[in-house]
């Protein structure tokens, strides 16, 4: 008897006294908005295949977004519940009055359901949990000009989670510009809270252009407590397609010859380390030039154009260039620094410096100008040692003419003299030689021996300073190292090399090495050149 009834329980139990009998079909919100997804969900009374429910009659109507397939088991008093729920979220393509035809899953058919699809207007914010708001600052702009594209994200409900997407735009660049700002609103009667994000879009092509909108998708909690059977998430997909915007670019003025840049407002200005335009030869002065645009992009600023006069070697780096968002702006910014040696005394201009610019604005051509400066280098410590004293001239008196007295007088002069150097020679020749004892001095470091061991310790100040000293004579006269470059031309290209590493921003360490071989070559070079000459009174 007790086995009877245990196969009893069991045929109870099995699947094949639960059978697949129904499909039934429903919508989370009627009406709903275009643009705006809702949630269709389809329900089957047992376990069945994933892929067993037919959704190609939704596509002409519809966009199918996702479609989520769920399955559970929940035994009761020994009674089994099985069930599989389709979560499809679709996007209507067409307002009005539209009808989500029957599905079909293994054999069975769901009941058609009347939708009413509204426009997304001021009536949205009282329908729907979450909707979007989006738009341009300016619908039209220059070529290259950036634009302001903002979106708010109204949200009813609390979000569990959620992407905003970038909007999109053919031959353009799109950056996020600073945080996303939290606010909250009442719309209708209905408190929302919103989401705000701004978006820099500059456009590279000139036309009428059409932005896609940023789309919307995540999942909100439902309010309340579930009467879910399967004590399912509380949570429902949702999704909001952004709305398409028309935006006019227009090309630049036949007129404007420059480089263009179009901007809200550009300037020009400098830095001088050390900041005083009076400098010595050999000194280096360094001068920054830092060019700022608001309303533009960094990429858009044009490279500066700086020219110096002979005289002067500049040693420029490379320019940074850098964006800075301010509320709904942007400022890019351009730094140019250039290291500058004089290679001669004298009075320098710098000429003006323009940029010319597009004012977005005031629709205008418009110029940043850095005015001419002067430049005064004074003589280096080893080209200014002063000149010999002479004697004040006098006032020329005349004189009588006295030629035979004049003459007499200068030969008895001429005969003293004479019989004066005679003496010295003939008393110095006969002092007896003795065995005299000198102390040597102690050697120091002549100009040569200094040179030489700042340029084996790669002491590149010390070498440079040396060197003038060290090659003087050799080929004429050497102060400083503008009369170097002169003198020894071979040289030059490795004092310009080694004045970059040592006057340039970005300072590293530079080798002397090489300017130590080609100073020994230039040194040995005159000393053959020399052997080879003939004397200048050759024996006979």
């Amino acid at each position: 008897m007790v086995n009877r009834l245990v196969l009893l329980l069991m045929l109870c139990i099995s699947p094949a006294c639960w059978a697949y009998s129904s499909l039934t079909a429903s919508v989370d919100a009627n009406p709903v908005v275009a643009n705006q997804s809702f949630v269709l969900t389809v329900i089957a009374d047992d376990e069945v295949d994933a892929n067993a429910l037919d959704t190609t009659a939704l596509q002409r109507q519809f966009t199918v977004v996702r479609n989520n397939v769920s399955r559970s088991t929940q035994i009761i008093n020994f009674n089994t519940r099985r069930e599989t729920r389709w979560q499809l979220v679709l996007i209507p393509k067409d307002t009005g009055t539209v009808t989500i035809p029957p599905l079909t899953a293994d054999g069975l058919q769901s009941q058609p359901i009347t939708l009413k699809v509204v426009a997304d207007n001021a009536e949205a914010g009282q329908l729907a949990t979450v909707f979007m708001k989006a738009g341009l600052n300016e619908h039209e702009v220059w070529l290259g000009q950036p634009v302001d594209y903002w979106v708010k994200l109204y949200l009813a409900a609390e979000l569990q989670r959620g992407q905003l997407t970038e909007p999109q735009l053919a031959n353009a660049s799109v950056m996020q510009l600073g945080q996303d700002k939290n606010s909250n609103e009442v719309v209708n009667g209905r408190r929302y809270r919103v989401i705000e994000r701004h978006y820099l879009v500059t456009p590279q092509q000139a036309g009428t252009l059409t932005l896609k909108g940023s789309d919307f998708s995540g999942d909100i909690l439902k309010p309340g407590r579930s009467n879910d059977l399967f004590a399912r998430s509380l949570s429902t997909p949702v999704q909001v397609m952004g709305s398409p915007l028309t935006l006019t670019v227009k090309q630049p003025p036949a007129s404007f010859t420059e480089p263009w840049l179009v901007a809200n407002a550009v300037s020009l200005s400098e830095q001088w380390n050390p900041q005083q335009l009076t400098v010595k030869v050999g000194d280096p002065i360094t001068r920054i030039i830092n060019l700022t645009a608001v309303g533009t992009s960094e990429a858009a600023l044009p490279n500066l154009k700086l020219d110096y006069p002979k005289g002067l070697k500049s040693y420029p780096d490379k320019a940074e260039r850098g964006d800075d968002p301010q509320g709904k702006e942007i400022v890019a910014r351009l730094q140019q620094s250039t290291a500058i040696v004089a290679s001669s005394a004298g009075e320098y201009t710098l000429p003006e410096i323009r940029v010319a610019w597009w004012n977005a604005k005031l629709n205008r051509k418009e110029y940043a100008t850095l005015p001419a400066r002067t430049l005064t280098v004074l003589p280096s410590e080893a080209s200014a040692s002063p000149a010999p004293a002479s004697a004040p001239s006098q006032p020329e008196q005349a004189q009588p003419r006295q030629p035979q007295e004049s003459s007499l007088w200068r030969y008895l002069s001429m005969l003293l003299a004479l019989a004066l150097v005679l003496t010295f020679i003939w008393g110095y020749r006969r002092q007896p030689t003795a065995a005299a004892v000198t102390v040597a001095p102690s050697p120091q470091p002549g100009p040569e021996r200094g040179f030489t061991q700042a340029a084996q310790n790669n002491d590149l100040q010390r070498a440079l300073k040396l060197l003038p000293a060290h090659l003087d004579g050799i080929r004429g006269p050497t102060p400083s190292l503008t009369q170097v470059r002169q003198q020894f031309p071979e040289l030059a290209p490795e004092l310009d090399r080694l004045q970059q590493a040592r006057f340039g921003r970005q300072q590293h360490p530079a080798q002397t090495t090489e300017l130590l071989r080609l100073v020994a070559a230039a040194q040995q070079k005159v000393q053959q050149n020399q052997q080879h000459l003939p004397e200048l009174n050759p024996k006979a």
